[in-house]
């Protein structure tokens, strides 16, 4: 695979084919970083299920938390992975989950900007309808669509979908807030409709042995925690993978002379 190709356009078979191609030939280390997920999960998983009483429930609602954060970190470091993967450097165990930790706090408040506008975003539909009646030339990225205004919780999504990038902007170009949350919007606008069919198709791929494994549920506790864990561990550095191969396609597409080889120091 070379460099060019994996960081051009691509139709979605390729990125799904890239993404496969990807994880299969570099499984030892993006597995490994996925793996950082396992003991937390694991432990919830356990409580779930080995209790049904009120403290074990608010003992595992308590550990979703920091199992949260080991997501954020372990997303990052798998895009930083596959950053150095599509340059032509093999990926590093070490390195990725240093950069994780490096741009935790710019991935941590990113994200956190863009959940909270979204959430947001579900109270200002009635707004934004009186706004665009009071402003015939107001627009959202060029195109006044009223749809926004009229249906409960669209505008949440379509922000979701322009802000879907903001991990990638953060971890491999080296921005954060504001900037991070421009760029992704800046490489979805136009693109909006395939980016969400591309989502929902890796969505669907990774769903399948997500729900298969949740059958393991019929095992003691131990062992159905154990099979749920690792197979999270095992399916989530493709959706990840395929969703940075996107981000490359978009930014193609949306910026023919720009240069992704570029990789900050952490």
């Amino acid at each position: 695979m070379k460099k060019a190709d994996l960081r051009g356009h691509h139709d979605l078979g390729e990125i799904v084919g890239y993404g496969y191609r990807i994880y299969l030939r570099n499984f030892t280390p993006l597995f490994l970083i996925a793996a950082v997920t396992i003991p937390l999960q694991l432990l919830i998983g356990v409580i779930q299920q080995g209790s049904s009483g009120g403290g074990a429930q608010v003992a595992a609602s308590l550990l979703n938390i920091p199992a949260a954060f080991v997501g954020l970190i372990t997303t990052a470091a798998l895009v930083f992975a596959v950053h150095d993967v599509t340059g032509g450097t093999a990926p590093d165990f070490s390195r990725s989950l240093d950069a994780a930790f490096e741009r935790f706090g710019h991935v941590f408040t990113t994200g956190l900007l863009a959940g909270a506008l979204a959430i947001l975003a579900l109270g200002a539909a009635p707004a934004l309808a009186v706004y665009w009646l009071a402003k015939p030339a107001a627009t959202i990225d060029g195109r006044r669509n009223w749809w926004f205004a009229l249906v409960p919780g669209v505008l949440t999504l379509y922000l979701a979908v322009r802000w879907a990038f903001v991990q990638q902007s953060v971890m491999i170009e080296a921005r954060r807030n504001w900037a991070a949350l421009d760029e992704s919007a800046a490489i979805v606008r136009g693109s909006w409709r395939r980016t969400v069919g591309v989502l929902l198709v890796v969505g669907l791929i990774q769903a399948g042995p997500l729900l298969i494994s949740s059958g393991a549920t019929l095992l003691p506790p131990l062992a159905a925690a154990a099979v749920t864990s690792i197979v999270f561990a095992l399916v989530i550095p493709f959706p990840v993978t395929a969703q940075t191969l996107l981000y490359y396609d978009l930014k193609a597409r949306s910026q023919p002379d720009a240069n992704p080889d570029r990789l900050p120091a952490p």
